[in-house]
Parts: C-alpha cells; sequence; structure tokens
C-alpha cells in the first residue's frame, strides 16, 4: 500500500524541524574553517573512549519485540556512553516517513548535545527492489538487476537521486548501497537480483552513475561486498563462502565494478564475509579480516583513502567462526575503520570493550585509531553539493515538493519497470492477451497478491487471484479446477518449486495459455516447458507487477534484455521481445 498523505507529513514535519533545527545543528562552516580544520580539532579535543566509538556503527531493537521506532534504552545507551559513530535502521526502525524522521532528529540530537558533539552517520540498506526498507509512504523502486535489463544509466542515475531525496528528506544521510557484487552464480542465494548482472562493464557503468544520483541528492554511499560476492554458493549471513578464482580472473571481473568507484570518488566500501584464496593465502580467513584484502589490495593497490566499513558482525560467516568481538579486533587490524555491529547490546558492549582492550594491550595503536576516525570525520565534512552530515545533521524537505512519492520519483520507478521486462519465451505466440478476448485470468502466486489483482484489474481484466503460501501444501486439484473455468493462467514465480513447476506441466497438457512471470532471477526459466509463456520482471514491487500485466494485454512492448546468461539458449543480452528476439549485437 502506498500512503498519500505526503503534503499532510511535509506540514507536520515542517513545523517539528523548526522547532529543533538551531538547537541541534552546528554552526554553519565560516570560510576561515576548513572541513579540515574541523576534523583536526575535533580529533585533539577528543577523549579515546569518543574515538573508538566513531570506529562504530549499531543497530537498536525492541525488547518484548523486535519493533523499535522510537530511541529505546539500547540506543540511547549506544549514542550517549558509548559515543558510536552512526546508527543503522532495519524494518524493525521503520513504520512511516513521519515516524523515522522524528526518530533520526531525536537520534542525532542525542549525539550533538554529547561529548564531542559530533553528528552520527543514519544509515539503512535501501537498494530497491528486494532490499527496500520502506514499503510504505516512500516510492517501491525495482531493484538493480531490473536496472541492469534496461540498459538505461540514465534510470540508475534518476533513481539514486529520487531515493536519496527521500532519505535524505527523513534524515538518512549514508545509504549501504549500491551493490557492485557481479552475479554471475545461478546458484547465488544472497545477491541475485540485487546485482545489476553478470557484466562488469554494466555493473560499473549503472553503480556509478547510481552513486552520483544520490550525492546530487546529499545522500554518501556504501558500496558492496568488496572485493566480490556475486560466485558465491553460499549465503554469509549464515556460512562462510568462498570464491576460488585466481587473481586474473578477479582483476577481469569482479574487482572491475569497484576499481571503477573508487576512481569516481567513492565514498565507503564495505568488505565482504568471503574467502578469497587467491588474495590470501591464510586458510578460511574471509575479507573483513584480511590485512591482505584491505589493507594491501584496497588501500595500497586500488588506491582506495575513504571509509572502509565491514559488513554485519553478527552474521554467521563470522560469529560462528570467529566470534563478533575477537573479530572486529581483526577486522581493524586488518584496516577497516568502521565495524557493524547490527543487533544485540551484550555483542555490541563486548565487542566495543575488546577493542578498548585491544588497544590498552597495544595489539592496536592510539595512532592507528586516530588514522580511521580522521577517515571518519574527513567523510562527515565531506560536502555534497551545498550540504555535509556536519552543516545539515536534521531531517529536510524538498522546497515545494510533496514529502515522498513524488509524481518524478514515480515516474522513474515506472520507467525503470517498463522498461526491465524482458520476454524469454513465447513459442506459442500468446501475447498478446487483450482484456477484450481473454478478459478472466487466474493468477496463482506466493507473492504479492493484491498487488497482482490490482494490477490485472488496471489492465483490465477481470482476476481470480490464490495466493499459495507454501508450494510444498499447494491444492493443485483445486487450482486445476479453477483453471478450468479461466481464460488463461498467470503464475508469480519467485523461484521454483517442484509443486510449482508440476503446476504449470500439467495446466499445459491441458492446453491451458499459461504466462510465467519470474519475479526474482530468471535461471529458472530452463526449468519450464517449453510451451510456456515466460516474462522475467526481476522483482515483486507493484511498478514491476503493473508493468508485467500491461506487457500480457499488449498495452506495453516487452523491453528489456537479460543481464545474465540463463544458459545457452538464453544467452546475456537475449530477448524474444525486442527487434524480433535474439541477442545484443
Amino acid at each position: 500500500m502506498i500512503l498519500k498523505h505526503g503534503r499532510r507529513w511535509a506540514l507536520v514535519l515542517s513545523g517539528l524541524l523548526l522547532a529543533t533545527q538551531a538547537a541541534c545543528s552546528p554552526p554553519a562552516q565560516t570560510g576561515r574553517e576548513s572541513p579540515t580544520t574541523w576534523v583536526d580539532e575535533k580529533i585533539e579535543q577528543m577523549s579515546l573512549d569518543e574515538k573508538i566509538g566513531q570506529m562504530f556503527i549499531m543497530g537498536f531493537r525492541g525488547e518484548a519485540t523486535e519493533q523499535a521506532h522510537t530511541v529505546n534504552a539500547q540506543a540511547e545507551k549506544l549514542v550517549k556512553d558509548y559515543h558510536i559513530g552512526g546508527m543503522i535502521l532495519f524494518d524493525r526502525n521503520v513504520d512511516n516517513p513521519r515516524q523515522v524522521a522524528k526518530l533520526n532528529q531525536d537520534l542525532q540530537a542525542l549525539a550533538m548535545n554529547n561529548g564531542a558533539k559530533i553528528p552520527l552517520f543514519v544509515t539503512i540498506d535501501q537498494e530497491g527492489g528486494r532490499v527496500s526498507r520502506f514499503q510504505e509512504g516512500a516510492t517501491l523502486f525495482p531493484g538493480n538487476m531490473a536496472l541492469g535489463a534496461t540498459r538505461k544509466p540514465d534510470l540508475a542515475y534518476r533513481t539514486g537521486k529520487e531515493m536519496g531525496t527521500e532519505l535524505r528528506a527523513m534524515g538518512i544521510n549514508l545509504d549501504m548501497a549500491p551493490v557492485l557484487d557481479v552475479n554471475n552464480n545461478p546458484r547465488n542465494p544472497v545477491i541475485g537480483v540485487r546485482s545489476f548482472g553478470e557484466d562488469p562493464q554494466l555493473v560499473s557503468q549503472m553503480g556509478t552513475e547510481m552513486i552520483r544520483g544520490f550525492h546530487d541528492a546529499g545522500v554518501l554511499t556504501v558500496v558492496k561486498h568488496f572485493p566480490g560476492h556475486g560466485d558465491t554458493a553460499v549465503d554469509s549471513h549464515v556460512g562462510l563462502p568462498k570464491v576460488p578464482h585466481d587473481r586474473k580472473r578477479l582483476e577481469r571481473l569482479e574487482l572491475v565494478p569497484f576499481k571503477e568507484a573508487i576512481d569516481k570518488g567513492a565514498d565507503m566500501v564495505m568488505s565482504a564475509h568471503v574467502v578469497f584464496p587467491a588474495i590470501e593465502p591464510t586458510p578460511g580467513l574471509p575479507a573483513t579480516l584480511s590485512k591482505r584484502v584491505l589493507t594491501d589490495l584496497l588501500r595500497k593497490e586500488l588506491k582506495f583513502d575513504g571509509v572502509i566499513t565491514t559488513d554485519d558482525m553478527e552474521m554467521g560467516a563470522i560469529k560462528d567462526h570467529f566470534g563478533t568481538s575477537r573479530a572486529a579486533v581483526k577486522a581493524i587490524q586488518a584496516g577497516a575503520d568502521i565495524v557493524l555491529v547490527c543487533h544485540q547490546l551484550d555483542v555490541q558492549e563486548k565487542t566495543i570493550a575488546a577493542v578498548k582492550q585491544a588497544v590498552s594491550e597495544g595489539k592496536i595503536t592510539e595512532e592507528r585509531i586516530d588514522q580511521s576516525v580522521r577517515r571518519i570525520l574527513l567523510l562527515k565534512a565531506k560536502k555534497i553539493g551545498k550540504r555535509s552530515i556536519i552543516t545539515h545533521t536534521q531531517p529536510e524537505l524538498a522546497q515545494g515538493e510533496p514529502f515522498g512519492n513524488s509524481a518524478q520519483a514515480q515516474a522513474v520507478a515506472r520507467e525503470t519497470a517498463e522498461g526491465a521486462v524482458t520476454l524469454l519465451q513465447d513459442k506459442q505466440k500468446r501475447l498478446p492477451l487483450a482484456p477484450s478476448k481473454t478478459a478472466r485470468l487466474l493468477i496463482v502466486t506466493s507473492n504479492k497478491p493484491q498487488t497482482f489483482k490490482a494490477a490485472a484489474e488496471k489492465a483490465g481484466y477481470q482476476a481470480e487471484v490464490v495466493w499459495v503460501e507454501e508450494w510444498a501444501k499447494a491444492p493443485v486439484n483445486e487450482l486445476l479446477a479453477k483453471a478450468e473455468r479461466a481464460d488463461a493462467v498467470v503464475i508469480g514465480m519467485s523461484r521454483a518449486q517442484t509443486k510449482q513447476l508440476a503446476l504449470i506441466r500439467q495446466l499445459e497438457m491441458k492446453q491451458k495459455r499459461v504466462i510465467v512471470m519470474g519475479m526474482d532471477v530468471p535461471y529458472d526459466a530452463v526449468r519450464l516447458p517449453s510451451t510456456s509463456t515466460v516474462l522475467a520482471l526481476y522483482g515483486a514491487t507493484r511498478p514491476s507487477i503493473e508493468a508485467g500485466m500491461r506487457v500480457v494485454a499488449g498495452q506495453l512492448p516487452a523491453a528489456g534484455r537479460l543481464p545474465v546468461t540463463v544458459s545457452s539458449a538464453y544467452p546475456y543480452g537475449f530477448s524474444a521481445g525486442v527487434d524480433g528476439g535474439g541477442n545484443e549485437s
């Protein structure tokens, strides 16, 4: 559901911000006070505890439930007692834009009235598509693979700018995006549609344009997951993946987008909890804990002088193999400037204590701490457009624009979704299905049933939608009976399930017109019957589903091209809907 109260939120927030802006914002810098001067003075004044605190970005959650929509005891303790440098928001912290703006305002007020009075990085994972923390009140942008399918870098720029404008209005000044992983492993369980595709040049071009858009909106970015998480078959949230390729292959593929982003001024690089034997010979040592990766490769060879952050150190790849607190020390020794610890207060406290102890024992020097703090503060002082984090700490509203869901932002989301839809297969020439002739649709999906129904009706169909919560328990016979009464059947497919495939085969045997809409990576196309019509949407946002239904109805062309290789029959660049089908020339 998209909320339609943008102007009311804007007025409420305007009054809210006017009352607190003066109290919470630091004085604007004068011509005599450069960012470097501000950084030098802060470092001179800060205690060791305050310096160490700046090297952490942490999250907070509720006690009885995960939900924490206001500053709670955990958040207050992290900011006031431990002087952390940033706060990361998750679904549990997000209700609507008005609430998030008030939350961020209160967090910054805590920081600006405490200790060294340094504003926070307020950050979030808002990538678009599958990884979007805002589901209400903010524009639902398709994800990176949809952008890759359009082949339009301008859309990546405009997505970054519009998404960034909404984030900055809510007080979020750092986005954990874009993903620069090159996805070339069909079995990758964690990257997939979060990647722009399998071609490093496409990923580079799209990624750097998105960064430029975020910057024009006043938002800093984090490129991830260095040196590349695209060719893994294990999710680092639960295990420790490995990329076994030699250095030449890494140079040719995985490293290309990161090099390009660094050359164009990347703000922050996030390390991957992934093992790279070609770079780090120590068995089982992931990039996050490797000096050869973070210092020798990223800092020295690639000449990155910005901020290096770890991925969350409470992920299984780290906590289960090394322990979060011990690994935090190793990450800093390896070259990390910021350590992410996103969830449990006791783990967060133990991790900060471990770093303090490492300094007191001489395992980490205070000079090394100062190097990281200098990079962090320089980034907070970095001017993007007319503002920086230290001069504009509070939520702000775009002049003359309603808050969120602007017509301009929605137009970008819609254009991306429409340009991404890729026709992979239509050997029976079922498309278009004109609503005037095939009005009755049966839609079977395990994802977004209400969105499907609204999109189908908007396209002119009469739609019966069946939501299948678990395909293993799907009532196949009941679905076959419903299909008899429909003119055509649309299957919303995230990742193909055995029973789902069986249903599709039985429908084809009964000569029903079947349209499969892929709402995730398109690799499952090879498992479908050759008679099925197959569209790749690369996501399940409302704009993507609406675009898919309009293509089915013949109201839009299928203009996208595959950004990944599915098989020899469906190679990179393939489209059965562009120029009569075929590959990119």
